[in-house]
């Protein structure tokens, strides 16, 4: 009888998941301020409404190479994080305004491509990536040229390549 009450307290104290772990993950996608961060955003919330899951919104602080000034980087990289707060927060509003649940959010700092890897790496919840390329050139953005290029085989998701032209 004591096995049994150690047993079901031992299963009443795993945690309790969040209802995104429990269905389809995260979908995540780059917040840059672009027109296609717009198109991304507003695809990844239906998606994510529809198939039970959560919307993931990473921005990237790049570095800008002042090392040697010290208080210039540090007012750089201020500058940048309350760019990043403020992006970030119009973009959560936008998701619950479409009626999503509340976005996961990751500000990264360094190279785009490096920072989106080492976040689909270390966040096993995520499970696809979705980009919006803009159709107006010939070359679609570097993060789409990356990850259905030669960033394909590195990925442990799926890549979804929305066009900047869909009426969302």
């Amino acid at each position: 009888m004591t096995k049994t009450a150690n047993t079901q307290s031992l299963v009443s104290e795993k945690p309790a998941y969040a209802e995104h772990q429990r269905w389809g993950g995260t979908y995540l996608i780059v917040a840059d301020g672009s027109e296609e961060f717009s198109v991304a955003l507003c695809y990844a919330v239906r998606m994510a409404n529809e198939n039970k899951c959560r919307v993931g919104i990473v921005y990237v602080m790049e570095n800008q190479g002042f090392l040697h000034w010290g208080n210039i980087e540090k007012r750089m990289l201020d500058e940048q994080r309350a760019e990043a707060e403020a992006m970030i927060n119009k973009a959560c509003i936008d998701v619950e305004d479409r009626g999503g649940a509340l976005p996961a959010v990751y500000i990264e700092q360094g190279g785009r491509t490096d920072a989106l890897m080492s976040v689909i790496e270390n966040d096993e919840n995520v499970s696809m990536l979705i980009l919006a390329a803009g159709t107006q050139g010939n070359n679609p953005c570097p993060l789409v040229s990356h990850f259905t290029g030669k960033g394909l085989s590195k990925l442990r998701v799926p890549v979804m390549v929305v066009p900047d032209h869909l009426d969302l």
